[in-house]
């Protein structure tokens, strides 16, 4: 799948190389979210690469500029740290760390990192059981409660700062000689509710979830249904540190979900004052996003037009073929959006490859690639 996406990534390039069609997506915001730190111990290392493989995080996001046509202020970009660097990077340790600013502080590396993602190694899934709300009482407790305590208090901390916008990971799971049945279903449990109870605002403690914070679900991208790390990307019996396959695997995936993320979330930073909604006016060129990319199923464009007057949607394939109309009728400025299902004009389903979105409002005309995986 690796080499498909890989693939796919080198049409794109070709596409936005050889096409005149293309035009690189223009952008008008004032905060951008597109540079930050990866915060991280020896998993996250793992993960950044190249960790014996061909490619690594830099690589992915060097990918991910050239598939989007990014450049100068509008690329993405992340470094990385060692971090804590006088402890451990447990559920407890990141409950301190963004509550209390200790053992080591958080805040003052806001101001000069639009986006802070943060993540524990896999001792964080050495879990010892359910637990009751009183196991805070204990706050190292590696128990179901516990965990989910931290984490809404480590969200609640985010939430405050919308200046910024954050990545969270799931646990790194444990390879099976180092753990147990009762652990690992345990670990899964926790993963699962954080992305799909937390993440989805369907906590009865959190409630809704911040649009500044995105769950990235490592734990279930590297196990089997019991919870266990899958043997091919383990290092080795009794090492649970990720190997080149989970590089491979997780690398290209981590770049595009961050991404994609923060910069939908930056769309909404710069414009939700300037354009709540159809009708207001917003300054600039139109701007346009598609989430998810690459995509399966379902896609959400959103778009901004700043002037009233005719506006046309419509998907090429890189020949230039126009493959669906998704609009073409006069539209009141404003943030709008419109969906794809990844069928052409006739209904029947399109191949997996690369396509292009373009916008035309009056003269103004952005393009954005986006990637279908059947």
């Amino acid at each position: 799948m690796r080499r498909v996406i890989f693939t796919v990534v080198l049409s794109l390039v070709l596409a936005i190389l050889l096409t005149p069609l293309i035009a690189p997506t223009s952008r008008a915001q004032t905060v951008r979210f597109r540079s930050g730190i990866f915060l991280h111990h020896s998993t996250g290392g793992c993960i950044w690469g190249p960790n014996g493989y061909s490619t690594s995080v830099p690589i992915q996001m060097a990918l991910y500029n050239q598939s989007h046509a990014y450049s100068g202020d509008a690329s993405v970009a992340l470094t990385e740290q060692w971090y804590p660097g006088s402890t451990d990077n447990e559920w407890v340790t990141w409950h301190s760390i963004f509550e209390d600013d200790q053992p080591e502080p958080i805040s003052g590396l806001y101001p000069a990192n639009r986006i802070v993602m943060v993540k524990s190694c896999f001792p964080s899934s050495d879990m010892s059981g359910v637990g009751l709300p009183s196991d805070t009482t204990d706050a190292g407790s590696k128990t179901l409660c516990n965990y989910k305590w931290h984490w809404r208090h480590i969200v609640s901390v985010m939430r405050t700062h919308p200046q910024n916008f954050f990545i969270i990971w799931t646990n790194a799971p444990l390879e099976r000689q180092s753990t147990n049945a009762a652990s690992a279903h345990l670990s899964d449990l926790f993963c699962t509710w954080a992305k799909d109870t937390l993440a989805t605002g369907l906590d009865p403690v959190i409630s809704s979830f911040p649009p500044n914070v995105y769950v990235f679900d490592f734990f279930h991208k590297l196990t089997d249904s019991a919870g266990f790390m899958r043997d091919q990307y383990r290092t080795g019996p009794g090492d649970s540190h990720p190997n080149a396959a989970a590089t491979d695997l997780v690398a290209p995936q981590l770049v595009t979900e961050m991404f994609d993320r923060a910069i939908a979330y930056e769309l909404d930073y710069n414009e939700s004052a300037a354009a709540p909604g159809p009708g207001t006016a917003i300054a600039g060129p139109p701007t346009l996003m598609a989430m998810p990319n690459p995509f399966s199923a379902g896609l959400t464009v959103r778009y901004a037009v700043g002037r009233v007057g005719p506006v046309r949607m419509r998907l090429y394939d890189p020949s230039g073929r126009v493959v669906r109309a998704l609009l073409q009728e006069p539209l009141a400025p404003g943030r709008q959006q419109a969906q794809w299902d990844g069928r052409d004009e006739a209904g029947r389903p399109v191949p997996s490859g690369v396509y292009l979105c373009r916008l035309e409002a009056g003269r103004d005309r952005v393009t954005l690639p986006i990637v279908l995986l059947r």
